[in-house]
């Protein structure tokens, strides 16, 4: 085979051919595999960062949790107590119930000012081997302070500290103690770990210590100089991502994701297995074909020489070389044309191919990218009113436990009063969550409302006589559209239950927000292209400017004038928005002037007239969620 393959014409073409199909074909495989392995360890090193920064987002929510807790507890009037020296166990019971309450997984000291134990979650004056305030907890600051991994001197086991002073109720300035919690190691390890590779809990600064890591044997192999390096990507054997440097509580850590490079492309291995296969299966016919090829090209040549041979052996001048029926160079010549024709067609049929794929592609990006970001906007703002809802739930469950550890501690006369503020705080609770569930609904909107047409001024005309039964000490204050100016008969197509409510909440916010004698003007107009307006106008102390677009998000509260101690729940203008939307308008908000607030509803028109507006829907009627 190897003298076949050197000394005759036919052997070198399918050496030849052979030569390139392998390097070729090495080389694509190379090439692929290449580009397949980088992609890989990139999107490893993405998804590690990711990673990374979760659990470094989840280790700092649960600290800031724990932390506003803390404050929270700090002010409590029964750590009073502390100067008295908790001699009725009040601030032992207070945290003995603040542990069981809260599940918290470590143990609350409460130290006086001195730096004597006086109480802990544990019961007790004395919790460990010491009744003192430890040196290392000792806090010289007004501010929580986080005190990094340390043994708990109360109970030798590994933990998180916070600390923060408690002051006197009757005098801010007055310092009365120290509330000490600690949160379990364990628990920190218990967050971080628990997923494929390696994670370490790295403190930086000057210390540059390792508070914890898992698996023991893959952060051994990436070594800690490495580590602490701050290098990321694909770094040697290892793929690294490390969250990003923030502040706060734990604003020193960081937490670093570690990848084995083998583990992130052990696919990739039979994928090469696969390719040579391949490529060994597509060698076999190749040998075939180019070894008949290659005699087959060979063949005129060869006839040639033997005419040639004969004619130089026997003198022979009359010797002809046959003649095949067609020329082979004419034969080649048309083939190879018509393989180029081929080879055309072939060619612009894939670059065809190749732009739809690629406006195919660019079109699946595009719809990815704005669904992602949809996505992410959603998850941003369902995380935002989860934490509105637990901030504004917290409040009143707080007061709620308070006002019965009062009612159990109390006289039997004095009862009365916290069963009046554990029935009021439980009327807020309730309020909010029916609140909210016809925000779920509308935000739903299955099933849709129904809508029918319905005379607006009729609508308005009951909105504002109930306002005036509500408050009768506003009712003078109110002022009615006036037909001859805003023009009557104005219909619109909609549901007038959820038309009355949006627009009643504005109305009611006008009236809360601004004091007794202060006009609060209702009124109706068309503009030129048939959509309705709606706007309540008031002479109140108005809006700041940067809050006017946050005015109708859940729980958005402005300071000042538009308070919490003015009641409501702090939903009704995110009800009022949803319900506009819901219609095919839109709601805004501009402050008046000189002062006051305006608030504009646009509505799409129906036509009609005041004939019209008669047959239209009766009053009080629609369905709305509730």
């Amino acid at each position: 085979m190897l003298r076949f393959l050197t000394r005759s014409i036919p052997g070198r073409i399918l050496a030849a051919l052979l030569s390139i199909y392998v390097a070729t074909y090495l080389a694509t495989a190379l090439v692929v595999y290449s580009g397949v392995r980088a992609s890989i360890l990139e999107s490893d090193a993405a998804s590690l960062e990711q990673l990374a920064d979760l659990k470094y987002g989840q280790l700092a929510n649960v600290f800031g949790a724990l932390a506003t807790d803390l404050t929270a507890w700090s002010k409590l009037d029964v750590m009073n107590d502390l100067v008295s020296g908790d001699i009725d166990k009040r601030v032992t019971r207070s945290l003995e119930e603040l542990k069981q309450l809260y599940k918290l997984t470590g143990d609350i000291y409460a130290f006086d000012a001195s730096g004597k134990l006086l109480a802990s979650s544990r019961g007790g004056r004395r919790s460990g081997p010491t009744d003192r305030l430890p040196q290392k907890w000792q806090n010289h600051e007004r501010r929580l302070v986080l005190v990094d991994k340390d043994s708990d001197p109360m109970t030798g086991a590994e933990v998180v500290t916070f600390e923060i002073p408690v002051y006197g109720r009757f005098d801010s300035s007055y310092r009365i103690g120290t509330l000490v919690m600690t949160y379990p190691w364990s628990s920190v390890e218990r967050l971080l770990f628990g997923l494929e590779g390696g994670i370490v809990l790295l403190e930086r600064g000057e210390r540059a210590r390792v508070l914890a890591a898992s698996p023991a044997d893959l952060v051994a192999r990436a070594g800690a100089e490495r580590i602490r390096s701050q290098a990321e990507g694909v770094v040697g054997d290892l793929v690294i991502g490390r969250s990003l440097s923030k502040s706060g509580l734990i604003g020193g850590w960081q937490v670093v994701t570690l990848h084995d490079t083998d583990s992130a492309t052990r696919p990739l291995r039979w994928v090469a297995l696969e390719l040579l296969l391949l490529g060994l299966f597509l060698g076999v016919p190749i040998i075939f074909l180019g070894r008949w090829l290659s005699k087959r090209l060979t063949a005129p040549i060869a006839e040639l020489t033997r005419v040639v041979s004969e004619i130089a052996d026997t003198d022979r001048l009359d010797a002809r070389a046959p003649v095949p029926p067609s020329d082979e160079l004419g034969s080649l010549a048309r083939s190879f044309n018509r393989m180029t024709d081929h080879l055309e067609r072939v060619a612009r049929e894939r670059e065809r191919y190749l732009n739809e794929l690629s406006g195919l592609n660019q079109t699946l990006e595009a719809k990815i990218a704005a669904r992602t970001e949809e996505l992410e906007a959603a998850m941003r703002a369902q995380q935002r009113l989860i934490g509105d809802i637990s901030h504004e739930i917290k409040s009143p469950l707080a007061r709620l436990s308070m006002a019965l550890g009062l009612a159990r501690v109390a006289p039997e006369g004095g009862r009365q009063r916290q069963f009046e503020r554990i029935e009021s705080e439980v009327e807020n609770i309730a309020a909010l969550a029916s609140e909210l569930l016809t925000l779920a609904r509308l935000e739903g909107a299955a099933p849709p409302p129904a809508f029918a047409p319905l005379d607006l001024d009729l609508l308005v005309g009951e909105i504002l006589d109930d306002a005036a039964f509500e408050k009768p000490d506003r009712a003078a204050d109110l002022r009615r559209p006036d037909p001859a100016r805003d023009g009557g008969g104005i219909v619109v197509v909609g549901n007038a239950d959820l038309l009355r409510r949006a627009i009643e909440n504005i109305v009611r916010n006008a009236l809360f927000y601004t004091a007794a004698g202060t006009a609060v003007a209702l009124g109706l107009a068309r503009r030129e292209d048939g959509a309705v307006v709606v706007t309540v106008t008031d002479q109140g102390p108005g809006v700041a400017e940067a809050a006017l677009p946050h005015l109708f998000e859940p729980f958005y509260r402005v300071d000042e004038a538009r308070a919490r101690d003015t009641g409501g729940t702090g939903i009704g203008l995110a009800i009022c928005q949803r319900v506009v939307q819901l219609h095919g308008g839109a709601v805004r908000a501009r402050n008046n002037r000189p002062h006051g607030l305006v608030v504009e509803i646009d509505l799409p028109g129906a036509p009609g007239d005041a004939e019209a507006a008669a047959a239209v829907s009766p009053r009080r009627s629609g369905t709305a969620p509730s």
